[in-house]
């Protein structure tokens, strides 16, 4: 780290490396965090999740509201700290938003993990993002902390959850692999791609509709990201892959105007086609890439 840097200069020169792993973008690993806390005497990782809150408020993206809005949240089981912010998408529909609860959430789920603690500046987060996050398996234990002291369960916030196991599903797990039959023509696909959207595809979310879709993109400096759809038992909080996809892109501090091509594998001939969205998203973000859809054949 930088010697004399200051805690958030610190935080940014963490969150602002170039990962190894796309999935390790702007996130702050256990090992850093605990020097960290002890660097600058926060007393905890909570206190030092407050303090990334302006780092990640860098990576909102309020292209219509001018509203910023970020998130950190705390890994179960890893201790990683995850930076997210509010997404939203010009010249497409209102419905694309990706709010800062739902990046962080999605981040750690792409990263086969759960959240144990959300920090937020204020712990009341809309309804929409309430039903996002109870939608998890482990929605019961999360913990919202804001800077203001607040330190509230979701059930505090949504004390009659509307949950999965209403319709009698098992709330999402993120490390589950709940499609492992899906398939790729080796022919359509580039392989490094290929690989992607088969690991996103086989652990979407998609109990609903059983139609399980993946997105993957490239970018002109040659990062690759993917992410699989996540459905809610509430059906409209649902996030499309390519939304999913979207957030990871951000993650890495990449501009949509940078992604040069999207693949959507999906399930043909099912109740919900996500194809239309996929190209009115990227038909509006990046309007110069080549947009490819592939069936799975599993």
């Amino acid at each position: 780290m930088i010697a004399g840097a200051t805690l958030e200069e610190h935080i940014n020169e963490i969150a602002e490396r170039a990962p190894d792993d796309p999935a390790d973008g702007s996130v702050i690993r256990a090992g850093e965090a605990t020097e960290l806390v002890a660097r600058h005497a926060l007393g905890s990782v909570e206190a030092l999740a407050l303090a990334a809150l302006p780092v990640a408020d860098r990576l909102a993206r309020p292209g219509i509201s001018r509203f910023r809005v970020p998130a950190v949240g705390i890994e179960a089981g890893s201790g990683d700290l995850v930076l997210g912010a509010n997404l939203e998408f010009p010249g497409t529909e209102l419905g694309t938003t990706v709010h800062a609860e739902g990046f962080v959430a999605l981040r750690a789920r792409r990263r086969g993990r759960a959240l144990a603690t959300l920090v937020v500046r204020e712990a009341r987060p809309c309804a929409h993002c309430r039903q996002t996050l109870s939608e998890a398996g482990t929605a019961g234990s999360l913990v919202l902390v804001d800077a203001a002291g607040n330190r509230r369960r979701l059930d505090d916030l949504y004390p009659w959850p509307f949950r999965p196991e209403a319709l009698g599903v098992a709330g999402d797990d993120p490390a589950a692999v709940r499609w492992p039959d899906l398939a790729l023509d080796p022919a359509a696909v580039p392989p490094d791609l290929a690989g992607l959207l088969l690991d996103a595809g086989r652990r979407a979310h998609a109990p609903y509709s059983e139609a399980p879709s993946a997105v993957a993109l490239r970018l002109a400096d040659g990062r690759v990201a993917a992410a699989g759809a996540v459905e809610s038992v509430a059906f409209n909080p649902s996030i499309s892959a390519a939304q999913a996809a979207m957030v990871e892109v951000a993650a890495l501090r990449a501009e949509p105007d940078g992604i040069t091509d999207a693949w959507l594998a999906r399930r043909a001939a099912r109740a919900i086609d996500p194809e239309a969205g996929f190209r009115s998203l990227f038909s509006a973000v990046a309007p110069a890439a080549r947009l490819r859809v592939v069936d799975w054949t599993g």
